[in-house]
């Protein structure tokens, strides 16, 4: 893996069962989620700690036992608040619905984007609660059967959401508005995604989204809490990282600028900002937790 692609186009399980599970704890190489989209719906809960995600232009703070829900096509990315947070995630395909969506029910409009299901929820949605974490047991377990047990409790989840009312009737104006400015964050990524290597400056980045520097950069901090400049070091970070992991022999000043640093002293800098850590540090950490 050269780099993290922001728009993951990988195929979710397989064709019968398009679902992942992913187990997420402080040593994992994405513990720290960097803005990414991908075309399936996904669903992460907090086993302990905390973690804050930005989902498009919202953010939501995620607490041991809560949920948050995140529909296909967001943008989203955020980290763990505490040192010790644990976290899963399932991600599924619409198209492990396809025989029960109907032509026009509503979990097609919830499909087709007519109808947004509310993302975050806390302990006070306890059938919800309980449906999420059979769901990830079974995915976790996978005994014989779970793959009925998996597609019936996401099916409950929608039913329950419409139920009770957990949406909202999508607004056109708004709804526009918001996926234009998704679309112009999505360019300054796919440029941040194929060119982090390179000498990027702010006036790319801003040209990228057709903005001037001075407005790009209010209007990319308060999409993402981040200035351009801090998340484009933030990503090389992650990329360091996984170039660490996939191939140990390679020399950490190698690495340094095939990230995108053309300065040793300034990369272990930043690194250590980002992960606390040196990158020999690091590696030898990883290698020891999974030894075996």
């Amino acid at each position: 893996m050269k780099h993290i692609s922001y728009n993951e186009q990988r195929e979710r399980g397989n064709f019968s069962f398009p679902v992942e599970y992913h187990y997420v704890t402080n040593h994992h190489p994405r513990y720290n989620m960097p803005y990414h989209w991908h075309i399936q719906y996904e669903i992460i809960r907090v086993l302990q700690g905390k973690i804050v995600i930005t989902v498009d232009e919202n953010e939501y703070t995620v607490n041991q036992g809560e949920i948050l829900f995140i529909p296909d096509g967001a943008v989203h990315g955020g980290k763990a608040f505490l040192e010790n947070t644990i976290y899963e995630c399932i991600v599924f395909d619409k198209k492990l619905f396809e025989t029960d969506i109907g032509e026009s029910g509503m979990l097609q409009k919830f499909f087709d984007h007519q109808i947004l299901i509310n993302k975050h929820y806390t302990n006070e949605h306890s059938l919800i609660k309980e449906l999420i974490w059979l769901t990830f047991r079974t995915l976790k377990y996978r005994y014989e059967g779970f793959e009925y047990i998996v597609k019936g409790a996401l099916l409950a989840f929608f039913g329950l959401v419409l139920k009770n009312k957990l949406y909202t009737v999508s607004l056109t104006n708004f709804v526009n508005n918001n996926q234009r400015n998704i679309y112009k964050l999505k360019k300054v990524f796919h440029l941040i995604e194929t060119s982090y290597n390179k000498p990027l400056t702010l006036e790319e980045l801003a040209s990228t989204a057709d903005l001037s520097p001075k407005y790009f950069c209010r209007f990319f901090q308060s999409m993402t809490n981040k200035s351009p400049i801090s998340y484009l070091n933030y990503y090389r970070i992650e990329c360091a990282c996984i170039k660490l992991i996939n191939d140990p022999e390679i020399s950490i000043t190698d690495i340094a600028y095939d990230c995108g640093f053309n300065d040793l002293s300034y990369f272990i800098k930043t690194f250590r900002k980002y992960k606390g850590t040196t990158p020999n540090k690091y590696l030898k950490t990883y290698q020891q937790l999974t030894k075996g």
